[in-house]
């Protein structure tokens, strides 16, 4: 008797699943729900052509699964990138003029072709204005040098 009440409202309550987790995801755009809404179409499907409602459970975890790992694998490579060089690694390897001298605490400024760049030390070492350094690394806006040895300059 339960079955025969319910033989329609199963459909219902996979639309009701259906109709939920799609407002979620247009609201969300978080790719959160998608997936319960594809295995909620494959249960509306399974459900259509006759299938039992533990069938249908069972191609709703099945569809959403696969779904999330399908998506998620996509996502995954498209979402990757590569690190992206800009103008500023030009300057590792040069060497420069400490205008502004830097300190464990504070950074200091580095002259650079000509240009003036914000600079720290890699070895938190005090370096003086007039000392030359080796520009090691980028931090951000950072230039992270390193003392340059006397007569490299």
């Amino acid at each position: 008797m339960y079955y025969k009440l319910n033989k329609g409202g199963v459909i219902i309550h996979w639309l009701i699943i259906f109709i939920i987790t799609f407002i979620i995801e247009i609201s969300t755009l978080s790719l959160v729900s998608v997936w319960f809404s594809a295995g909620a179409l494959v249960a509306i499907l399974l459900k259509y052509f006759g299938i039992s409602p533990i069938g249908q459970v069972i191609g709703f975890i099945a569809t959403s699964i696969l779904t999330f790992l399908i998506v998620r694998a996509v996502l995954i490579k498209s979402v990757k990138s590569e690190k992206v060089k800009t103008n500023t690694d030009r300057f590792i390897g040069k060497t420069g003029e400490v205008v502004k001298e830097i300190t464990p605490l504070t950074p200091g400024q580095i002259r650079i072709n000509g240009q003036i760049w914000t600079g720290k030390s890699q070895d938190g070492l005090t370096l003086k204005e007039g000392t030359f350094v080796e520009v090691v690394d980028i931090e951000g806006v950072k230039l992270v040098v390193v003392e340059k040895e006397r007569g490299t300059a």
